[in-house]
């Protein structure tokens, strides 16, 4: 027995959206990702640039371009800097560009200081 003429061809019209909607899941989980990782390397680059920047105020040098050449070579931007005594706050950013266009940005602020300072 055959399928009436009109139901032919139905399963390859939804066969293509189910295939269509998989491609759109995929392509948004893999911006997810993205973004992810993106948040991930400006919170490390952050991280770094305030532990160096604190480094530097210890050692009598200039803490905020220790934090700024830091950042740099973590692919980050160096917002603020502030350093109070051996504390030093920095807020680090880098961008990203999705695929469809735009950019992305993430904003990360970390703070560091030496051991003793808590003591």
């Amino acid at each position: 027995m055959s399928a009436p003429p009109v139901e032919r061809g139905s399963v390859t019209v939804h066969a293509l959206w189910v295939g269509a909607a998989l491609a759109t899941v995929v392509a948004l989980g893999l911006q997810v990702t993205a973004l992810v990782a993106l948040r991930h390397r400006v919170s490390a680059a952050a991280d770094l640039a305030a532990l160096a920047g604190s480094r530097a105020a210890t050692e009598g040098a200039d803490p905020c371009a220790a934090a700024r050449q830091v950042a740099r070579r973590n692919d980050a931007t160096l917002e603020r800097c502030r350093a109070d005594l051996d504390v030093v706050t920095v807020t680090a950013t880098a961008a990203a560009r999705p695929w469809w266009g735009g950019t992305w940005r993430a904003r990360v602020q970390a703070r560091a200081a030496p051991a003793w300072y808590e003591r």
